[in-house]
């Protein structure tokens, strides 16, 4: 019966922050959601779509789902280098293959900031905050300005949840309430699960993670016998996940990749955006029509009142050891989102920063400083919920209103929710009739909307094209590629057109492209150097240009 119970009052709390979900996005995606999606743009979107599509179809068919022939044929592309999500698209498969996959997106979409929600509610009751407090805590780390700019079109970065449960597990297992077995068997599954997800979020978890737990390892000369045994059965539960991960690291580290195009761009966070809410929030400047600075990044807004919080917070509980490692934590991820150097007001500094020391580390050297902030609001959760269950007042509950007013997410903005439309030519049968398994194509666009166009047709052709993140050097090296990619190709003298359908003609031989699809509303400097190939077929809402024979 007391099991039964604490169930319940662990689950009705996911039904809460699911509702929340539904509550702030659903009435602008909800009416249409097999053509709306949950996201700033339909660009970056697609792409989630293909990956939702290609690891049923390459499984079902037989394919190897890491090394793909769909795209820049015929090259292929390593999609282990890429956030493919293998992970939730296998697992949600069913739903793809029975409802699409723009239905998958969007229940990743809602579902990611309620189940992050609930595990850091699960993590604050746990720690020691009553559950009004975690319940709050749990909310302030779901719905944070980082899981809202996950929402604009980063499924894998909104899937966080297992970030609470690695925290979670490690103190049940350091104060003697989870068995060795069990921890280690617990642990291994979400750290799988999580590789399968998200490498980048599973390194900065890890690294995070580690450095806290030598905080404590400093801080708590009493749990040093217990941390050190944590330790170990950690590193067994990360070298049984690399095991249970060999598929995925085999092509990570002995295949050819392509870097993804922010690599080893920093990306760091302007101090300054700590304070000044960007366009994510309900306190955004544009409210009243001021501009958001460019350096005001949004996911990185904590608001003056959560500052304020922790910094009270860090002084009259300075000597509790769990009010000690939260601050730590906090304190940890918010200085290395900062990067390497100082960033002031959109200026680069001089002043150097700790997280240079991590910069070049494997893994975490293609890490993105920004997306740190996710372990700061996590840090930020447990200290509000401990801060309201201490010492519960009227004014400790009037600073976390303000919190919360203060990071509420901007509801009804364009960048909660996309319409999507598809040419009718991938509608029907019209490309199975014009175009076959035999076909390389050449899309245009060459990026976005073409991945979503190729899962829609069920990979029945391969394209000469792709967005992926970094485009392969075997494509970059022509130069009417990039001229494709840009669409502007705009021949403005004879010669000039002579030399653009020349490279044309040496890219479609290279790639052995019969057919070039282009959709109807192509700039009409690309039609007409298309034209001068072969007379288009405009059926369908696109361009159809049969070159089988290639010129």
């Amino acid at each position: 019966m007391e099991r039964r119970r604490h169930a319940l009052t662990s689950a009705w709390p996911l039904a809460f922050y699911m509702a929340l979900s539904l509550g702030f996005w659903g009435p602008w995606v909800l009416d249409a959601p097999r053509s709306t999606l949950l996201a700033a743009n339909d660009i970056d979107p697609s792409v989630y779509l293909w990956f939702y599509s290609w690891w049923p179809h390459a499984l079902l068919n037989g394919l190897n789902p890491f090394d793909t022939q769909a795209i820049f044929a015929p090259d292929g592309y390593n999609l282990a280098w890429v956030t493919s999500m293998p992970g939730p698209s296998v697992v949600l498969a069913p739903v793809t293959l029975a409802l699409g996959p723009v239905a998958t997106f969007n229940l990743i979409a809602f579902a990611a900031p309620a189940l992050a929600s609930w595990t850091a509610f699960l993590l604050c009751r746990h720690v020691g905050a009553r559950t009004v407090p975690a319940l709050i805590g749990g909310y302030l780390f779901g719905f944070s300005p980082y899981m809202l700019g996950a929402l604009t079109g980063a499924p894998q970065l909104a899937l966080v949840a297992l970030v609470p449960i690695f925290a979670l597990l490690a103190l049940r297992h350091v104060e003697g309430s989870l068995a060795d077995r069990r921890f280690v068997m617990a642990m291994t599954a979400a750290l799988t699960a999580q590789i399968y997800v998200s490498t980048e979020v599973l390194a900065t978890a890890a690294l995070f993670g580690g450095l806290t737990l030598a905080g404590a390892y400093l801080l708590a000369p009493e749990l040093r016998a217990a941390l050190r045994r944590t330790i170990v059965l950690l590193s067994l539960s990360l070298a049984t996940t690399a095991l249970l991960a060999a598929p995925l690291l085999f092509y990570v580290l002995f295949e050819a990749g392509t870097l993804p195009e922010h690599a080893l761009a920093e990306y760091p966070a302007d101090l300054l955006s700590f304070a000044v809410p960007g366009a994510l929030v309900a306190m955004s400047p544009e409210r009243i029509g001021a501009t958001v600075p460019t350096w005001a990044a949004g996911s990185t807004y904590f608001g003056l009142p959560l500052l304020g919080l922790v910094v009270a917070f860090a002084w009259s509980y300075r000597h509790r050891l769990s009010a000690r490692l939260s601050v730590i934590a906090f304190l940890l991820a918010a200085l290395a989102a900062l990067g390497s150097a100082l960033h002031v007001g959109g200026t680069k500094t001089a002043v150097p920063l700790p997280w240079g020391a991590f910069a070049e580390l494997p893994f975490l050297r293609y890490a993105i400083p920004l997306r740190f902030s996710a372990f700061a609001f996590l840090a930020g959760a447990v200290i509000v919920g401990l801060w309201l269950s201490w010492r519960p007042s009227a004014a400790r509950w009037a600073v976390a209103l303000l919190v919360l007013v203060s990071l509420a997410p901007a509801l009804g903005r364009d960048f909660w929710h996309v319409r999507i439309s598809d040419p009718a030519f991938f509608a029907g049968d019209l490309h199975e009739r014009l175009v076959d398994a035999d076909d390389r194509v050449l899309t245009i666009p060459t990026s976005g909307r073409n991945m979503r166009w190729q899962a829609r047709a069920d990979f029945s052709f391969r394209m000469a094209a792709g967005y992926v993140g970094q485009d392969p050097r075997s494509y970059t090296r022509f130069p009417i590629w990039h001229k494709l990619v840009a669409a502007s190709a705009s021949p403005q003298a004879a010669r000039a057109a002579a030399t653009w359908r020349a490279e044309l003609i040496r890219f479609v031989e290279a790639k052995g492209v019969t057919v070039i699809l282009a959709d109807a509303a192509t700039p009409e400097p690309l039609r007409r150097l298309f034209g001068s190939l072969v007379r288009p077929a405009e059926i369908g809402g696109v361009l159809l240009y049969r070159l089988d024979p290639a010129p």
